[in-house]
């Protein structure tokens, strides 16, 4: 997943990777438990200081990675990817993870909707967000593909899962009612 791409992507560009959930942790940016949704209450507040903290203190390209990339500064931004899988292969691969029923259904649901591109396109704008489908291969053909459109950007390559899955007639098998 994400965090994968963003090791073997820092291992390869000889930078630092940033985990933006490890930041909420340790900088104590998590306020509660929503035990329904198994999942942390982050304070944003709380993490946009440690995240231009963090950031600014290195003074370098850095890899973030993380569901909460909105939340870093614009102008902190080079370039976003936003890493895609099909609904079917994110909902294999949540499952496999032991995620339970309920949270894989919000992830994937997430997914289809395109949360993460529409929170990135809000914050960062079109030009400097890039999505890629990592459904297929493993995580060292999503860093090749990453470290080639840094060199050569690719505008207005938007994955449109709920488009798809309309047009197979599979969109209500990953969307709840």
């Amino acid at each position: 997943g994400k965090t994968k791409v963003a090791s073997i992507l820092g291992a390869k560009l000889s930078t630092e990777v940033i985990s933006l959930t490890v930041l909420a942790e340790k900088s104590g940016c998590i306020s509660m438990k929503d035990k329904v949704r198994d999942t942390g209450i982050i304070n944003e507040d709380c993490l946009v200081d440690a995240i231009i903290n963090e950031v600014g203190e290195k003074r370098k390209r850095v890899v973030v990675e993380g569901h909460y990339i909105d939340l870093v500064p614009s102008g902190s931004v080079e370039i976003v990817f936003i890493l895609r899988a099909h609904p079917a292969v994110l909902r294999e691969r949540l499952t496999k993870r032991g995620y339970t029923e309920s949270k894989v259904n919000e992830n994937v649901e997430a997914e289809v909707i395109g949360v993460c591109q529409m929170d990135a396109l809000d914050s960062f704008g079109e030009a400097k967000v890039i999505e890629i489908d990592t459904s297929q291969g493993p995580p060292s053909d999503s860093v090749d593909t990453i470290i080639e459109l840094m060199k050569n950007p690719v505008q207005g390559n938007r994955i449109d899962w709920m488009h798809q899955l309309e047009q197979d007639g599979r969109l209500a098998d990953f969307l709840r009612d």
